[in-house]
């Protein structure tokens, strides 16, 4: 989950809203980024965050029942590897190039795991093989699908900072990364309130994006059910976005 804290209460985003999140920013890209299978590559940039929330599987409480956020979560590598196979295995349902794109994203998120973790280790040099016997399927080059894999980082990152509201004000840019053709991206708040990013990757002008998120008053549970009983019950608020280029 995505906790965030106001004068209202607590903001919940569900991870798997942030990934859809991810997915209507690539939906702006420009047409001329769009790999060939680009629906494949829409449902691996919306699908790589989720079967992450399980409750019966996973503490979402702090120790004095305050809702967690996922930055917050301590590292169990045979949870957290639980959880990578998982989404892998769901993304090679759908497709191939889906589960290419996002194991190049499980390698980027995990690969520190793998020198300290000799399971991690065993599943990363799966992943890799994977990766190899699957560019040979596409007949494409590594360095090709890792571009097409930086538009999945560069989504993932952009709702990120949404979800979070980590845009500073006063015109001031905050990176976002350096993603999509070797260039580093900014984001920042114009004068007029609305968003926008340099240098401008995306096929309009300006464009408008929402999601929904989970505003409760209540800040303490007692335990896991009561957390998931208030938020599947809990009234949901939209939040848009209005972007535009920077000139």
């Amino acid at each position: 989950m995505i906790v965030k804290k106001s004068s209202k209460g607590l903001h919940i985003i569900w991870q798997s809203t942030h990934g859809l999140l991810a997915g209507k920013i690539a939906e702006q890209l420009k047409i001329k980024l769009r790999p060939k299978l680009w629906l494949e590559t829409l449902v691996a940039i919306v699908e790589h965050d989720d079967q992450q929330l399980d409750f019966d599987e996973k503490n979402y409480l702090s120790d004095v029942g305050m809702p967690l956020d996922f930055t917050e979560d301590t590292v169990n590598v045979t949870k957290v590897l639980k959880r990578a196979k998982r989404v892998f295995r769901q993304a090679k349902s759908k497709s191939l190039w889906t589960a290419l794109l996002v194991s190049f994203h499980l390698e980027f998120l995990y690969a520190d795991l793998g020198k300290s973790s000799k399971n991690a280790k065993v599943f990363l040099n799966g992943q890799k093989k994977f990766r190899e016997d699957t560019l040979k399927h596409f007949s494409i080059q590594n360095k090709q699908a890792e571009a097409y894999y930086q538009l999945l980082r560069f989504c993932d990152r952009c709702s990120l900072i949404l979800c979070k509201e980590e845009i500073p004000s006063a015109n001031r840019k905050l990176e976002i990364n350096k993603s999509i053709d070797h260039k580093t991206y900014f984001i920042f708040r114009k004068y007029s309130g609305k968003i926008t990013i340099d240098p401008w990757c995306f096929e309009a002008e300006n464009f408008e994006i929402s999601i929904e998120e989970i505003v409760i008053n209540k800040i303490k549970f007692k335990n896991q059910e009561e957390l998931q009983e208030h938020l599947e019950n809990s009234p949901r608020k939209i939040v848009v976005w209005e972007f535009e280029s920077p000139s």
